[in-house]
């Protein structure tokens, strides 16, 4: 990547874990150099596939970390699989596998999300969500099976399959869909968080930019780095969560710009 071709950049995707902090630790420099590209001109907005919090709770989590952020500076993939939900199957009755924030926030985004499981076939929901749900009980996981099971429209929110902690690495919604998939040889009909298409259409849709305008930057290969270079964005590396170097190498996902720390970016843009 040229640095003519940075400096067009308008918005920066971030990703959160491993990107600009793991756990309650902020990676040195991170914010830091996120209020500059702001005072620069430059848009920023973190997208995180994980859907276990609402927009609203990621903007209070961020706050934590002494960075102000509006809710137009975040984008989930739970959003984003109500922006196509919403188009593709309108009015269809929805039961979501997420937590009770998130469910909420699915109602007020316009889904017709029913709060109980229904054992009558004739109430059967059309579309069955699957998301990270931090609340999980057997109960709605098995429910979610029956509903898949009869015929619904199974929509997973993101593919990730843990989410990075200090001590141990959470599982994720890799581990959800490979729960259903040996319980009912299936798996989803969409997946719509990174590196998916529905996803980076929903952030097209948001911000009206051309792809070349946009940089998605994060600390996986297969989500962050692939979704950018899939989708037409800068697909932008950062060394401090996931990938190690001998994934970097030999992975086939090429990133566009590989940085140490996004605190980097600062230099490559003469803005330090």
């Amino acid at each position: 990547m040229t640095k003519e071709e940075l400096k067009n950049i308008k918005l920066f995707l971030m990703d959160m874990d491993g990107t600009v902090y793991i756990g309650p630790q902020k990676i040195p420099g991170a914010f830091e150099a996120l209020e500059t590209l702001r005072q620069n001109g430059r848009r920023v907005c973190f997208l995180t596939n994980n859907s276990s919090r609402s927009q609203d709770q990621y903007v209070e989590h961020i706050r934590k970390y002494d960075f102000e952020a509006s809710e137009d500076e975040v984008y989930t993939s739970s959003l984003a699989t109500c922006l196509y939900v919403n188009k593709h199957y309108p009015k269809a009755k929805v039961f979501a596998l997420a937590t009770p924030r998130v469910r909420e926030e699915m109602r007020r985004q316009g889904l017709n999300v029913m709060e109980d499981c229904p054992t009558d076939k004739a109430d059967y929901p059309d579309v069955v969500i699957v998301a990270f749900d931090t609340s999980l009980t057997y109960d709605r996981l098995y429910a979610a099976c029956r509903y898949i099971n009869a015929g619904a429209v199974y929509v997973a929110t993101h593919p990730d399959n843990f989410c990075p902690a200090l001590e141990c690495n959470m599982p994720d919604m890799g581990g959800f869909i490979a729960i259903i998939e040996k319980t009912l040889d299936r798996l989803p009909d969409v997946i719509v968080g990174k590196p998916y298409a529905p996803m980076a259409e929903a952030v097209a849709q948001k911000f009206g930019l051309k792809p070349q305008e946009i940089a998605m930057v994060g600390d996986r290969l297969y989500t962050d780095v692939r979704f950018g270079v899939d989708n037409g964005f800068a697909g932008i590396l950062v060394m401090t969560g996931e990938t190690t170097p001998a994934m970097l190498e030999t992975s086939p996902i090429k990133p566009t710009l590989v940085l140490d720390t996004f605190a980097d970016i600062l230099k490559l843009l003469d803005l330090e």
